[in-house]
């Protein structure tokens, strides 16, 4: 969000130079604030733009600028992100498989005895490594006695 002094600089630099004969006051500013303030000013700089391309009106509307700003917002929303993850970038599900089929056993039972104790998915990862990490868990605590 723009604070007023931000927004009537941005005001000034984008909008009034493309309708130069349209006379602004205090009120009409406030106005534009009130409806725009909200949004940065790369989002309402794109909406000015494409109103002026798509509308060409003599004096521009807050309406208009809105709803182009609305669907800016939206489609920044639904884009898939500008850079793809690395070629080398290994999935979850990649990693636990290698865990699992090329690890050594104590490295497979010391990392699926940390990951149990904070990821309820655990479980999935590796079933074999983790059924052995709760039997040995049982076993140490039947071997405790219990305190009376």
């Amino acid at each position: 969000m723009m604070t007023r002094h931000e927004f009537a600089d941005w005001f000034t630099e984008q909008v009034q130079p493309r309708w130069p004969s349209w006379q602004v006051n205090g009120v009409v500013l406030n106005d534009w604030y009130a409806a725009l303030g909200r949004y940065d000013a790369g989002t309402l700089t794109q909406a000015v733009r494409q109103h002026k391309i798509d509308d060409d009106p003599i004096r521009p509307s807050i309406r208009l600028v809105r709803g182009q700003v609305r669907r800016i917002a939206a489609d920044a929303m639904t884009r898939p992100p500008k850079t793809e993850p690395p070629a080398d970038m290994v999935t979850a599900a990649e990693f636990w498989r290698q865990v699992r089929t090329s690890f050594p056993w104590e490295q497979r039972i010391a990392l699926m005895a940390s990951q149990s104790k904070f990821d309820p998915r655990a479980p999935d990862k590796d079933p074999e490594a983790y059924d052995w990490v709760r039997q040995q868990h049982a076993t140490q605590a039947a071997d405790r006695p219990v305190a009376s």
